[in-house]
Formats: structure tokens, sequence, C-alpha cells
């Protein structure tokens, strides 16, 4: 009787193991990141990524960076796995001459693994 609770806590064990997958990089999907300022887009922003987290981490703590070229409207960050990430945008706005910045949490869902996901990124000064 032991035997087979010993193996039913070890299978549990190995099947909690095996689908937990951490977020970052090596994985095959596409995040098309947008910042946008009351709807309007953003052009050459920099996007900070924190993997594993689902709120900011704090200025500094950031664990990658993407800046995106000066005349386009988002920055792709590619090679992503499954998993939760916080992401962070700064960037400036020529209508209103300045700086803004906003962050967001955004989950890739196992079924969204191989995807190119889209996500707009609301800023504010």
């Amino acid at each position: 009787m032991k035997k087979i609770i010993y193996l039913g806590i070890f299978l549990i064990s190995l099947v909690a193991i095996s689908s937990c997958k951490k977020a970052g990089l090596g994985g095959d999907a596409t995040l098309a990141v947008f910042p946008e300022h009351h709807s309007k887009p953003i052009f050459g922003a920099t996007v900070y990524v924190k993997f594993n987290a689902k709120e900011s981490p704090g200025i500094g703590n950031f664990d990658a960076v993407y800046t995106g070229e000066a005349n386009e409207d988002h920055v792709h960050i590619k090679e992503l796995m499954q998993g939760n990430y916080y992401l962070y945008s700064i960037g400036y706005d020529s209508s209103i001459s300045q700086m803004v910045y906003g962050g967001q949490a955004f989950t890739i869902k196992r079924k969204e693994r191989k995807d190119e996901l889209t996500v707009h990124l609301a800023v504010t000064e």
C-alpha cells in the first residue's frame, strides 16, 4: 500500500514539475507591442520586459530591453516561451512634446506558444 502512495506522489510531482514552464527566451512566440498614448501610436518606443512577473519589478530590474525603430509604431519581441511577462514602455509623444510611459502584465498561454501576439500597451505622461 505504501508503494502505491509513494508512486502516486511521485507521478503527481512529475506532472507538476514538467507542466511548469517558465517565461523567458528560447520559445517560438512573438509579441508585437504597440505603445499608444490616448490611442495614438508612439514611434520608436523602448519596451522593457520582466520574465515570470505579473507586476512591475521596479526600475532597473528588467530581464530584457527592446528598442523600436524610429519610423515604426511597434516593437517586436521574439523567441518567447509561454508564461507571464511584465511589459513597460517609454517613448516620446511629439504631439504634446513629452515623454510617455506605462506598463502592463501579459500572459502567453500554452496554445499561443507558437503565435505572433499583439499587445496594445497604454502609456501616459
